[in-house]
């Protein structure tokens, strides 16, 4: 069988694993993927050019692949289930989606189930800009004081789409705000999120707008406050594409962003999910 050699990227977040594309397929892999990323939340496969085909059969192998519903763009990939990120978007719903991945986010804080993980290959690095920051929310939490702990602990959020998409639109119209909540209405989530693996994440981020039952300020303000916590360098690690890179991050234990960029720096990225089996409780 064949094993797969893991290095560690930072002490806390991420691994770097070198195999070649044809052997990913192989009996055991994918178990020993999907178990290492549990383990380390971010794998690296640096210069690995996983063909889409190779890309759809190992999400397929590594658990239940989600169909690109809410992204399906009429694309070639989409067809396969691959989402094809890219600024080159005309529908708008499309762009704001992409562009929306700029500010820290956990996938599916609007579904009672979020995603299990996300695989990202690239098609195009981006000539400028464009990384993928990704921060360790389990390790955040741990680090808390217990004061803190026992402080957020039974709290609720209230995540939409409009409170993400007002950081890059200021005079957003009633249009706007009815197509963001045809796609994400608000939705309440626990604040802390006590996994059955044993682990705790934090459910917050760019779509998190207040805490239930507080004043909106104080509880944005905790909430901003939990976020400059999580995002901090002793739990992140920012990813520069190269062609052909593939990452595969372990998406209830992680935020992530993309760093700004435009559209002339050609960044495209194609992208599968796993559906994810443990509710929000």
């Amino acid at each position: 069988m064949t094993t797969i050699a893991v290095e560690h990227i930072t002490p806390r977040l991420g691994a770097r694993i070198e195999i070649p594309a044809d052997r990913l397929l192989d009996d055991g892999v994918p178990e020993q993927i999907l178990a290492t990323l549990d383990d380390r939340g971010v794998l690296l496969f640096p210069g690995i050019n996983v063909p889409d085909d190779t890309l759809v059969a190992l999400s397929a192998r590594m658990g239940e692949m989600k169909p690109a519903r809410v992204t399906a763009d009429g694309s070639s990939q989409s067809e396969q289930g691959i989402y094809r990120i890219a600024l080159d978007k005309r529908e708008q719903n499309h762009l704001d989606y992409v562009r929306g991945n700029d500010y820290w986010h956990m996938d599916g804080a609007s579904y009672p189930v979020p995603g299990k993980a996300t695989l990202l290959k690239c098609e195009v690095p981006p000539a400028s800009g464009g990384e993928t920051d990704f921060a360790n929310l389990y390790a955040a939490y741990d680090a808390l004081p217990n004061e803190r702990k026992r402080t957020i602990e039974g709290l609720r959020v209230i995540h939409c789409l409009e409170t993400a998409m007002r950081r890059f639109y200021h005079a957003p119209t009633d249009e706007d705000i009815a197509r963001w909540n045809a796609v994400f209405p608000p939705t309440e989530q626990p604040l802390v999120w006590h996994q059955k693996n044993g682990r705790t994440s934090l459910v917050i981020g760019s779509t998190a707008t207040t805490i239930v039952g507080m004043p909106f300020e104080s509880g944005r303000a905790l909430l901003d406050d939990l976020l400059d916590w999580c995002t901090r360098d002793e739990f992140t690690y920012s990813h520069r594409w190269q062609k052909g890179d593939l990452v595969i991050f372990n998406n209830p234990g992680l935020l992530h962003r993309s760093r700004p960029y435009d559209e002339a720096a050609g960044r495209v990225l194609h992208r599968t999910t796993l559906a994810g089996h443990e509710a929000f409780a």
